[in-house]
């Protein structure tokens, strides 16, 4: 039987192509923000890896950069379409609940009565009636000369002796 040994070379030749794979792979995933950070992490602890992987070190700060402006963007627009929504829709309402509570009195004292007091209609007939002159009217008129609230000439009161 014969096997075959692997030299130490073979080895070393083997890790460093999955070395190899692995930095491949790092380049394939730049873009990702998540995975730029940890990358960036890497490269900032190790001066040789970053001298030897310039290149991924660059895709992965423009990555980062790409991603700042993507959500500053989408910050602004947010806030637009935030405003917009409070201008077209929230904005109306508010004056209208605003105009209706302001006006809720004014509505209430421009509202015809419904049912007037019976003796408010009844001073308001006496005063027309006063205005008028007319005689019969409801008022009691106390003959000339004779003072108010003494018993007429007739003799009859209400006090009657036993």
């Amino acid at each position: 039987m014969s096997m075959q040994a692997t030299s130490p070379r073979d080895r070393y030749r083997a890790v460093e192509i999955e070395e190899m794979r692995a930095w491949v792979r790092f380049y394939r995933r730049a873009g990702d923000p998540d995975m730029a950070i940890e990358i960036l992490a890497l490269l900032d602890g190790d001066r040789q890896a970053r001298r030897d992987h310039m290149a991924l070190y660059l895709l992965c700060r423009e990555s980062l950069r790409v991603h700042q402006a993507r959500t500053e963007r989408s910050r602004r627009v947010g806030h637009f379409v935030r405003l917009a929504c409070a201008t077209l829709f929230v904005a109306p309402v508010r004056a209208l609940r605003r105009a209706m509570s302001r006006s809720a009195g004014l509505v209430v004292e421009c509202l015809p009565e419904t049912r007037a007091e019976p003796a408010v209609r009844k001073l308001r007939q006496l005063n027309a009636a006063e205005r008028q002159g007319v005689p019969g009217s409801d008022e009691l008129q106390a003959p000339p000369g004779s003072a108010v609230g003494a018993p007429t000439a007739s003799g009859t009161d209400d006090a009657r002796p036993d």
